[in-house]
């Protein structure tokens, strides 16, 4: 608990002071942080938006300036404390504008709960957004898909350039701000690369690259498989693998058939660089599969990235949200 408090009050520290310059490729200077104090009495929830790794997330509105944050409750008595102050202490170093940014964290009167704040991404995850096209009976389309794969891939290259992996990748973890941008969130399993390999078993085994299956030494690249996976889901509106098995049977099989790959159908089709990145991504062999900063290099992203794809419109008509006035806006 000890740790948990210095850590808490190393971070209050750190958000008074002003913010080093950026020494990362994408790194980024915050310069809006909304406050530096926080405890429950300048907050009033406003919605309970799900459940994260180790605790639930609420939208909450500061008293003082009205602003709508994401806070994170973590409930002490379950969450082991080694892996809280980590996460904690990693989401103090990491500023992208592909990684939700982080504001404060403080402790409830009790020392029973950690609360963590959060930028708040109105646009919901991607498996939020995957159920709501679903349901309309629409699909994704490839420049997005390839837009929203470019996000994903800048917020892991930039998490390796700090000698980190995320862990943890899966459409749930994936924010997207009411511009269409996508923010990496949940950083309650992620863990430093030694000598770029890591050797835990933690994170979502469905969304687990084979190699962590197996209990095998794994890399940054073990998250271009659950990119990949999860990109797959997307455009495709169904989990890659057989939903029929279980639990264990379905690893089994993910370690050893292969992997599934993205195929025409009848009312869609892909492009052959679309379908040449899910198969890189989803190698069997680790070697074999690119990272993060190869994947970016690769010809379908670089082509989407040529192109106009209008993010906050398509995120603004998934969710039904009325046109902004930008008249109003800019005046």
């Amino acid at each position: 608990m000890e740790d948990v408090r210095r850590t808490i009050t190393d971070i209050e520290a750190q958000t008074r002071s002003t913010p080093p310059p950026p020494t990362y490729p994408g790194e980024e200077q915050i310069d809006d942080q909304p406050q530096t104090e926080w405890s429950d009495d300048v907050f009033d929830e406003v919605s309970r938006l799900g459940e994260g790794a180790g605790g639930a997330v609420h939208e909450v509105r500061d008293r003082r300036t009205g602003k709508l944050m994401a806070r994170k409750t973590i409930t002490t008595r379950e969450a082991p404390m080694k892996q809280l102050v980590r996460e904690l202490g990693i989401i103090t170093t990491i500023k992208h504008p592909n990684i939700i940014r982080f504001y404060g964290a403080y402790m409830s009167p009790s020392s029973s709960e950690v609360k963590v704040v959060m930028e708040i991404c109105p646009g919901k995850s991607l498996e939020a957004v995957g159920k709501r096209i679903k349901e309309r009976g629409a699909r994704v389309g490839e420049k997005v898909a390839g837009r929203l794969a470019e996000g994903i891939l800048q917020g892991l290259t930039y998490l390796h350039l700090k000698k980190l992996i995320h862990r943890d990748i899966k459409p749930s973890n994936v924010l997207l701000s009411r511009e269409g941008v996508v923010k990496l969130c949940d950083f309650g399993v992620s863990g430093e690369l030694i000598g770029s390999v890591a050797g835990t078993f933690t994170g979502t085994s469905l969304y687990m690259a084979p190699e962590r299956l197996s209990g095998l030494e794994y890399s940054i690249r073990a998250d271009v498989w659950s990119t990949g996976l999860s990109l797959l889901e997307l455009v495709q509106n169904r989990f890659p693998f057989s939903s029929d098995m279980p639990p264990i049977e379905l690893m089994i099989y993910i370690t050893q058939s292969e992997p599934p790959q993205l195929e025409d159908e009848a009312e869609v089709r892909w492009s052959d660089a679309m379908k040449d990145f899910i198969k890189e991504t989803l190698r069997v062999d680790p070697a074999l599969r690119p990272t993060p900063k190869e994947m970016l290099s690769h010809e379908w992203i670089v082509r989407i990235m040529k192109q106009e794809v209008p993010m906050e419109r398509w995120i603004r008509e998934v969710w039904g949200w009325p046109k902004p006035n930008r008249k109003s806006k800019d005046s």
